[in-house]
Parts: C-alpha cells; sequence; structure tokens
C-alpha cells in the first residue's frame, strides 16, 4: 500500500505502515472486547463489504515516559506502559491496513528513565513504531524549552499543534527553519485507503498557570477554539473526506451521561458547539477513561493514562459517494492478558536496567518516621517538614537565605517510613520536576495567601518558618493571623522572602491565583533558581546521611 500525506501544506510520501506477519511473528488477530454502537453482531469493526470502506485510528496518551506496566491511582498492579499498547496497536494493524497511529501528548515526563534521556527514548520510540504524529502535552515544557526542541527535532512524527506560537507568530509559519519549533504544525493530512484525512493537533491554553515563562520562553497557546476553525477551513479547502480534533485537554469528568463544564484548560464543549464538521474528537490531559462518548453531538474518546488504556477510532466511508456514515470509538485496557511488545522490550533494555539500578542507589537515611497528616490544621504534616526543610537547605547553599517555604505534600496518603532511603524513595515523594522559586511576600499579604492555599481543595500545604494560626476546616477553615515561628508579629509592611515551587508560583492550575498575583509583582522579585525539588530533597539527604527530626526545624 502507498501512503502519501501533507503537513501543514508541504507534500511528503511514504509507504504503508502496516506490520506483516513476517516482521512479528505470532501476532495473533482478536475481536474486540466490546461492541461498539453501529457494529453488526458477530462481525469485526473493520469488517468492510462493497459499500464501505473502514480508516482506523489507533491512539496512546498521557504516557507520562511509562514504557512498563504500572498502576493505576486506585492502586492496581500491573497494567498499561507502552510496550503492552505496542502489542494492542500491532494487533489491530493487522486487522485493517488502513490505519493511522497517534499519540495525544504528554509523551515523556513522569518516570527517571524519560528524564535520565531528556525524553529522547520515548520519541525514539514513537520513530521505531512509526507513529504518524504527536501533539504537543503541557508537561512537555517542564524540562523547559530546550527539551521540548530536542525532541521535536528528533521527531520522524509529525508535531501537531495549531494553537503554538513562538514570539507571537504561529510556528509553522516561522521563516527560520532551523528553529526547531517551525516544525510544530496545525494539522496533519493522511491519504489512506483512498480516504484523506485531515487531524488537526492542539495544546491546552493552560499553560500559563502551572509553567513559569522561563521553562516557556517565547512558546505561547492561542486561544483553541480560533485556531481550531482556522485549521478547519484549511482542511476543507484541501478537499478532505473528515477532520479528526487531537486535544491535548478533555473532560474533567462524565456523571450521569453529561461532561462535565469546561474550564480555563479544557475547552470541549465551546469547540465542539461551534465546529459541528468534525468527524471526532480524541482527547487527553485529564487522564480518564472515557471509551466512548459523544459532546454536542460529536464523537468524543479519551484513552486514561500511563497507557493503561489504549485507544481506536473507526472512520466507515460510504466507497460511493465518499461520504462518512459512521464513526465507532472504544478503549481497551492493557491489563497482563496484553503481552509485552519484544521490540519495546529490546530497544529500552539498556536504559531501563541503568535507571533501575540508579533508583536502588541509597541516598542516606531516615532516623524516626514522618506521619504526613499534621498535628492541626494550618501546620506542617511531619513528612511535609522534610521537604521543606530540603529546600531551605538547597537555597541556603546556593547563598538565598529565606524567610520561610511554601509547599504541599505529593505523598499525601502514606507515612514516610524510617530507614534506608533509596533515589526510589525520592521519587515517591516527589514525583514531578518542579524548579525552586523564591519571592518577597509583605507581611501584610500572609494571612490571605494562606486562607487562600489552606482553603483550596485537598490542600497539603503549610509555610514552614511561621505561625499559622486557624480555626475550622475544609470550606469553613479560616486564617486568624500568620505570626513569626516564635510567636512575634509580622511587620505588616515588610517582605519576608518565602521559599516555593515554580507551579504554586504560577497559581498552580488557577488554585492560588492570590499568590500568583503577589510573587508576579515587580517588588516580589520572584526568582526562578537552577535547582529542583526532587534535587534538593536528593541533595539533603545525601549531605546529612542521616536525616533527624532535629534537622527538620
Amino acid at each position: 500500500m502507498f501512503r502519501r500525506e501533507t503537513i501543514a501544506g508541504a507534500w511528503v510520501l511514504g509507504y504503508g505502515r502496516g506490520m506483516s506477519a513476517l516482521n512479528f511473528p505470532n501476532i495473533p488477530r482478536r475481536r474486540f472486547l466490546s461492541a461498539l454502537a453501529g457494529a453488526a453482531a458477530g462481525h469485526r469493526l473493520v469488517a468492510q463489504n462493497d459499500r464501505t470502506a473502514t480508516v482506523s485510528i489507533f491512539n496512546t496518551t498521557d504516557l507520562h515516559g511509562h514504557i512498563l506496566p504500572t498502576k493505576t491511582y486506585e492502586g492496581e498492579e500491573d497494567v498499561g506502559g507502552m510496550a503492552r499498547c505496542v502489542t494492542q496497536i500491532r494487533r489491530w494493524q493487522a486487522e485493517n491496513p488502513n490505519h493511522i497511529l497517534l499519540d495525544i501528548g504528554d509523551v515523556y515526563q513522569g518516570t527517571h528513565v524519560s528524564r535520565a534521556t531528556s525524553g529522547n527514548l520515548m520519541i525514539d520510540l514513537f520513530n521505531r513504531v512509526k507513529y504518524d504524529a504527536w501533539v504537543l502535552g503541557n508537561h512537555e515544557f517542564d524540562w523547559g524549552l530546550e527539551a521540548v526542541a530536542k525532541n521535536v527535532m528528533m521527531s520522524e512524527p509529525a508535531v501537531l499543534a495549531a494553537n503554538a506560537q513562538a514570539g507571537g507568530k504561529w510556528t509553522n509559519s516561522l521563516r527560520d527553519k532551523t528553529n526547531p519549533l517551525s516544525k510544530v504544525a496545525p494539522y496533519l493530512i493522511k491519504e489512506v485507503g483512498g480516504f484523506r484525512i485531515g487531524i488537526i493537533g492542539v495544546v491546552t491554553p493552560g499553560l500559563p498557570a502551572w509553567l513559569h515563562p522561563g521553562l516557556l520562553k517565547e512558546f505561547s497557546a492561542a486561544d483553541p477554539l480560533a485556531s481550531v476553525k482556522f485549521a478547519i477551513r484549511k482542511l476543507q479547502s484541501e478537499k478532505v473526506d473528515a477532520i479528526v480534533l487531537a486535544t491535548h485537554f478533555g473532560l474533567k469528568n462524565v456523571t450521569n451521561g453529561v461532561g462535565r463544564p469546561d474550564d480555563f484548560a479544557n475547552r470541549i464543549h465551546e469547540i465542539t458547539k461551534e465546529c459541528q464538521d468534525l468527524a471526532v474528537v480524541i482527547a487527553a490531559h485529564t487522564h480518564k477513561d472515557i471509551g466512548n462518548f459523544k459532546v454536542n453531538g460529536i464523537p468524543y474518546t479519551q484513552a486514561n493514562y500511563y497507557g493503561i488504556h489504549c485507544g481506536r477510532t473507526d472512520l466507515v466511508f460510504d466507497r460511493e459517494t465518499r461520504k462518512l456514515v459512521g464513526v465507532n470509538v472504544q478503549t481497551v485496557k492493557m491489563d497482563k492478558s496484553v503481552a509485552l511488545d519484544p521490540m519495546i522490550i529490546g530497544a529500552t533494555a539498556k536504559e531501563v536496567a541503568a535507571s533501575e539500578a540508579e533508583l536502588k542507589k541509597p541516598i542516606g537515611e531516615l532516623a524516626v518516621g514522618l506521619a504526613y497528616r499534621p498535628e492541626r490544621a494550618g501546620d506542617a504534616a511531619p513528612s511535609l517538614k522534610l521537604i521543606t526543610a530540603a529546600i531551605r537547605h538547597s537555597l541556603g547553599k546556593r547563598k538565598v537565605t529565606v524567610d520561610g517555604v511554601l509547599h504541599g505534600l505529593f505523598l499525601d496518603d502514606k507515612d514516610v517510613a524510617a530507614g534506608s532511603k533509596t533515589m526510589a524513595d525520592a521519587w515517591e515523594i516527589i514525583p514531578y520536576e518542579n524548579r525552586l522559586a523564591t519571592a518577597a511576600i509583605r507581611g501584610a499579604d500572609l494571612v490571605p495567601v494562606m486562607q487562600e492555599v489552606l482553603g483550596a481543595p485537598f490542600s497539603t500545604h503549610a509555610l514552614e518558618g511561621f505561625r499559622v494560626e486557624s480555626e475550622g476546616e475544609g470550606r469553613g477553615l479560616k486564617v486568624k493571623a500568620v505570626t513569626m515561628a516564635d510567636g512575634k508579629p509580622v511587620e505588616p509592611e515588610k517582605r519576608y522572602l518565602i521559599g516555593l515551587n515554580a507551579f504554586d508560583a504560577q497559581s498552580g492550575g488557577r488554585r492560588y491565583e492570590l499568590l500568583a498575583e503577589l510573587v508576579q509583582q515587580s517588588d516580589a522579585a520572584l526568582t526562578l533558581h537552577a535547582v529542583e525539588s526532587r534535587d534538593a530533597l536528593i541533595e539533603f539527604f545525601t549531605e546529612k546521611g542521616t536525616v533527624r527530626l532535629a534537622d527538620l526545624g
């Protein structure tokens, strides 16, 4: 089979990417796990007759660097991972040679093995498996724009984001073609089985609510609705047979058959209402398994996170009229019934082994166990004091003396046990790469800041170095006063230097908007430091040898 593709206007020719039995022996064919609407009983969804033809789109999303099986947020073990998804993808490819393969973003941040290669390992796997395209996700930027640029440059699949801008210009219009961002395209056209499929990619517009400008630099995400509308018009002028929207944002939940309303980062309802020419939305970002749904009459699907589910969309066309007559969507769980793909295992064996060895390395001892629950509201949990002490220590080494540290827990349902600690423990305690920041906040602003922070849903934050007096809990919590640790009052007009992470400084996803407003004032002198919170924790253990209660302040 011969296929051709257009990446935002530039023709590229390429041969079909179906996998043969010669290359991958003993790959069994199997029926789908669940029947979808419109499928005739007893027939495969890809079954074709003289009147219809099917183009299948297979997708992964929110892999977050997970190559091997992992566990769900609820604790279910031995599920997911790219190695399982690729096995399922190969089965599907064998069923229908007319296929497209996509990933919908958040590709590489999230595991030690991926971080050790700056994400290159995951993009290399995309190249090997011959993905057609992947969409930029917000976590692609956690390691800075330089990491994004390197991964975009090495990517053989198209990189999509219709709302991507660099320096205020659309990335695909950049004249400097040595700029890696010039490769980021608004859409891809794939001609498969004689049908032209237009695929629009969109990155969430929520980037500024999570990511410091020092990480994003000249990159920005424009309004997705206007960008999608423009891309649709362009694709219609290209005479495509169907338009697919791949969004690195999605529904936050579905309750009683109704999708949760849009928010600043997720614009599904708005776009589907305004863009009725879309054949299907393949979504991401919110880490939900939504196999078969409709939003404003448009089919919608989302394949969870970490490869725990793999997604499939079948576009069914009338051969004679070339009209789209059916869209079937589903997700399939990647449990232990799905084998690990041998190519993926072989291609990553060296890096996985090195990562596993590194994670086993000891970093120090913890003299006593640390509970994750605070003794009273407003106080720091003992396990949180470990993080804040490490941040204070790390900043102090860099000649930055802070008055306090504002931070929260990630491991918020488990005590930190006493005993030997390894690199793996550090990754469990702090699973994200967040740069440290400092900002000078007026004493008069500490009460409203802590009211906002402690009043946020599921807050585990505390302000180390100060005493926070509060009453009530949950939505009824009220911060009465913030004093120095020894009980002395703060000076209202004095600015106190506070250590925090860059994520919270950007509002923590609009949870802490007052905090973000205050630290971004010029007098606050917000500074992004060249050290991450996890590295600070590792450094703390390494230098202390044994961490004792007295070390936690």
